[in-house]
């Protein structure tokens, strides 16, 4: 038995694909108004990813193109719905609670075409990634601001994320529905910010070294390296991490110092503070460490 083939969309592929027909079931009405309902099951060719057809064909307002041809208006609904063109974030599970289900609430009101809600949804996706990360301010164009300087993300990307709060702004304060095009670009840059904060961190931790600025980061390191050394061995910052060194030059000053304040308070017990001294050869005195 052939199989019956359609073009129709396919929200792995991202496209339009061909399509088998696993099912269909037709019900006409020519009563009160003429038209037919055709239900169908239907399936890519290519990622074998299942969607469901709803064909309206309303008869009742054919109308005649050619002496023996008639065009038959049809609305076609396929299930689940979908962003046309849009790909699921790959990794979104990284994201956290609260950020995570207002970037799936944003997803379902663009699929079913509120505009409004979704451009409100995309400026409440930045505020509760800002919430998370505890970025405060006064209102939402500081606290972008304060991404950047912070070092959550780049100036361009903070540049973008303004045009998501104007365009949140205008949905909230002047109720203007979005363009569908204008919207799918601002997806684009949130998921980009939740890509870079959340996901690709999640991703690079353990398998690419990056810089360190965060001190509970680099006490991890700093613990790590302790391991492998021995009691009573007294060495500077730099004979410590070794290679590593390179990953907090940047911010080794102020990590050094909040490292000797930890000391101080007895939080880390695993490092004494030591001399004040110069290290093979090195210019200037260095603070060494004696390991506990």
């Amino acid at each position: 038995m052939t199989t019956k083939k359609l073009k129709s969309y396919c929200r792995s592929c991202g496209q339009d694909t061909n399509h088998g027909v696993l099912s269909e079931h037709t019900e006409s009405y020519r009563d009160e108004y003429s038209c037919d309902y055709i239900y169908q099951i239907v399936e890519c060719l290519g990622c074998n990813t299942k969607s469901f057809r709803e064909v309206f064909e309303d008869i009742e307002s054919a109308y005649q193109l050619y002496d023996n041809e008639w065009e038959v208006p049809t609305r076609i609904d396929v299930y689940p719905k979908f962003i046309k063109g849009h790909r699921n974030l790959d990794g979104d599970y990284c994201l956290p609670d609260l950020v995570g289900k207002v970037y799936r609430e944003v997803l379902l009101a663009f699929q079913e075409n509120a505009l409004v809600l979704a451009g409100l949804g995309l400026r409440g996706t930045v505020e509760a990634v800002c919430n998370d990360l505890g970025i405060k301010g006064r209102n939402l164009e500081v606290r972008i601001s304060k991404l950047a300087t912070a070092g959550n993300i780049s100036r361009k990307d903070a540049e973008r994320l303004h045009g998501i709060r104007f365009m949140g702004n205008d949905a909230a304060h002047e109720m203007k529905k979005p363009k569908t095009e204008h919207l799918s670009v601002a997806l684009k840059i949130v998921e980009h910010l939740l890509s870079s904060v959340y996901i690709l961190e999640e991703e690079v931790e353990g398998k690419i070294d990056t810089t360190i600025s965060e001190f509970s980061k680099f006490e991890a390191l700093l613990e790590k390296k302790v391991k492998i050394l021995n009691a009573g061995d007294e060495l500077p910052l730099e004979a410590i991490l070794g290679k590593d060194i390179r990953r907090v030059k940047e911010s080794v000053a102020t990590l050094e110092a909040e490292l000797l304040n930890e000391i101080a308070s007895g939080d880390i017990t695993y490092l004494a503070k030591g001399k004040l001294d110069k290290y093979q050869g090195s210019k200037n005195d260095l603070q060494h460490y004696i390991v506990v």
